[in-house]
């Protein structure tokens, strides 16, 4: 008995400690551009006319330069395109944990940083 109660612990603390990003591993998620074909030409949804707006509102307070609350300045473009590659999972579904500490994005927003991603992230 105290065998299997040691397996499960440590199959416990095995499957905790591989749900956790570093700022480090987040930026490797990033998948290449160049591979990229967009989903979605037909919608213009880009950094400077909406995502940007969109950023400012939820994320700059945590993620911006000098700030050690959140990894990455997403005030700029090249700021946040270090990160896409872990939106998916930390902004953009059912289980998502950001905004760290709030509700979150409502759905319309997400569809739309979805599209964005599917077309490039232009």
């Amino acid at each position: 008995m105290k065998k299997q109660s040691l397996l499960v612990l440590i199959g416990i603390v095995f499957f905790l400690g591989s749900c956790s990003n570093t700022a480090s591993e987040m930026a490797n998620e990033n998948p290449d551009p160049t591979d990229c074909v967009p989903q979605f030409p037909e919608m213009d949804i880009t950094y400077s006319n909406y995502v940007k707006g969109i950023l400012t509102q939820y994320c700059i307070e945590c993620h911006h330069e000098g700030n050690s609350q959140g990894p990455g300045d997403f005030s700029t473009y090249n700021g946040v395109s270090q990160y896409l590659g872990s939106f998916n999972t930390r902004v953009l579904s059912n289980n998502a944990d950001m905004p760290q500490g709030n509700a979150p994005l409502p759905q319309a927003i997400r569809d739309s940083l979805t599209v964005w991603i599917a077309n490039c992230a232009p």
